[in-house]
């Protein structure tokens, strides 16, 4: 694999990862207007069935597995920044089919939720994997857990006022706004990917040959680990914000306020840990982290009051925190120190966690028929702890 970039001494790449950090955080604003309350609207549009929401996402992931291959050849020949701009036209696409789906169009509800799902598709083989790839590169190795404590942290700012605001918005004008809203944030966010330093890569592994190398004896820890992570955190991006939707009878602003009050919490603890990585050893921090994520997973399993929901939450967050951060941390570093295998290792990360989130939704969906919506905590607590793995992947031979 071959880099080419931008001089060292150029203004371009000082400026590079501010640069490509206000691209995801225009993003991330728009994508949090819709956020939390995505998965209550496909819940609501098939009349309150999680096994059909589930279902839904299990195809949506399932649909992007064959293409991250095919997307890396790609971004080889185009360049990481082109990539992400068509990664973001697919979820602009997304956002699109949606408005015009609860705006009430004449076309066909699921063709519409069709080509949703190609956008999202899109987005997810073509932004991600350059993404990664550039705030590796970006980032500094002897302060890259300060660097993504000030990212998360600044992310959770933004996470107090958008669910907040988005209920708000669909109280007052319905899903359709808050798709709509998302769709222009989600434009915006392209601009600052025209002042990001120009990389470009070279994907060598053929496209079968990729499938293999996530088994092969190199990458199968980083495999179970990415694919441990991916699984546990659809749980939380899909199942918990339903649950929460029943906690609060149906209340869109109570699930903001909820959502809000429980950022609030994390968000203390958020930079203390970041600064914290760079002093500790990563790998005791992640094992410490996941035990304590996965007992979190458990309170939620328990829940059955407001009161509850935020006990749990809170407990849940600094596990969350203690997890997350130096798991991060590590990949980032074993992602850099890949050396002209950056874009091999991104690509095989991406692919593990959506092999992993499309193994739990099948799961979950028998489960939940027969189970409480609790019951899906239970088995996050267990895939939770998985993502361990990850310290045991060696980046040479």
């Amino acid at each position: 694999m071959s880099i080419q970039s931008a001089h060292k001494r150029s203004f371009a790449h000082l400026s590079a990862l501010p640069t490509l950090a206000s691209n995801r955080m225009i993003a991330f604003i728009g994508s949090s207007m819709v956020g939390v309350f995505l998965p209550i609207y496909i819940f609501e549009f098939f009349g309150l069935s999680l096994p059909f929401v589930l279902a839904w996402f299990a195809i949506n992931f399932a649909f992007k597995l064959p293409f991250y291959v095919i997307a890396a050849k790609i971004f080889s020949q185009t360049g990481l920044v082109a990539s992400m701009v068509l990664g973001t036209i697919g979820l602009i696409i997304f956002y699109w089919m949606f408005f015009l789906l609860d705006h009430g169009s004449s076309i066909n509800p699921f063709f519409l939720m069709a080509i949703g799902i190609g956008g999202l598709m899109l987005d997810g083989v073509f932004y991600w994997s350059p993404y990664h790839i550039d705030f590796a590169k970006f980032s500094d190795a002897n302060h890259r857990g300060k660097q993504l404590g000030m990212y998360y942290g600044l992310q959770e700012a933004i996470s107090i006022l958008t669910p907040i605001t988005a209920a708000f918005i669909l109280t007052r004008f319905g899903y359709k706004m808050n798709f709509f809203v998302g769709l222009l944030l989600t434009a915006a966010s392209i601009i600052p990917l025209f002042f990001v330093s120009k990389y470009k890569v070279t994907y060598e592994f053929g496209y079968f040959e990729s499938f293999r190398k996530l088994f092969s004896k190199k990458y199968i820890a980083m495999t179970l680990s990415m694919a441990a992570l991916g699984a546990e955190n659809i749980v939380g991006v899909i199942v918990w914000p339903i649950f929460l939707f029943s906690v609060f009878q149906g209340n869109y602003l109570e699930v903001g306020f909820a959502t809000a009050v429980i950022v609030v919490i994390s968000m203390i603890v958020e930079l203390i840990v970041g600064r914290q990585i760079d002093r500790l050893t990563a790998r005791k921090m992640l094992k410490f982290g996941s035990w304590i994520y996965a007992l979190g997973w458990i309170a939620k399993g328990f829940v059955q009051t407001i009161t509850g929901v935020f006990a749990a939450s809170t407990f849940h967050s600094f596990g969350s925190i203690m997890m997350r951060m130096p798991l991060d941390t590590m990949s980032y570093q074993q992602a850099a120190d890949s050396g002209h295998y950056i874009d091999e290792f991104t690509v095989l990360r991406e692919m593990a966690i959506g092999i992993g989130r499309v193994v739990i939704l099948i799961i979950l969906i028998p489960v939940t028929m027969n189970f409480s919506i609790g019951s899906a905590f239970f088995i996050a607590a267990i895939v939770s702890l998985g993502v361990n793995w990850l310290a045991r992947y060696k980046t040479q031979e």
